[in-house]
């Protein structure tokens, strides 16, 4: 495999696992938050960690890939030599996903309802004074 295959190959997985996680965002985007966000960060994660092929080698590749081919050609033991680095950094990323704050959703219904009655009124912002008459 010549340098330029290698990094077409890395190009072409890389589009991939972008679409995989931009569907998937549209998938769960109006999930809760607490939800939402540690089901991304650890597919994130599962899609963009890169791990060694072979440990004497230095190229590297899909670290939950070669984890799963490795577990079905080589046996559990060498499942384990990627798989438990990506099994810590998924678990990471979702224990920060669920700790990370949640701001306060704007839903503007307050707003809403002060343009409404202006909009009645004759559209001034502010209000009319009257006298009281007798």
């Amino acid at each position: 495999m010549t340098e330029m295959q290698y990094y077409w190959g890395w190009a072409v997985y890389l589009a991939g696992a972008f679409g995989c996680l931009l569907s998937l965002w549209f998938i769960v985007r109006k999930w809760h938050p607490r939800l939402k966000r540690p089901l991304m960060m650890a597919c994130a994660v599962l899609f963009f960690l890169p791990g060694t092929i072979q440990p004497e080698q230095s190229f590297l590749g899909p670290a939950l890939l070669i984890s799963l081919y490795d577990g079905l050609s080589l046996g559990v033991d060498a499942m384990w030599r990627t798989g438990q680095t990506v099994a810590i950094t998924a678990g990471i990323a979702a224990i920060v996903g669920l700790l990370l704050p949640i701001g306060k959703v704007k839903t503007g219904t307050h707003d809403k309802g002060r343009k409404s009655q202006t909009s009645k009124k004759g559209g001034n912002a502010q209000r009319q004074r009257r006298e009281p008459t007798c």
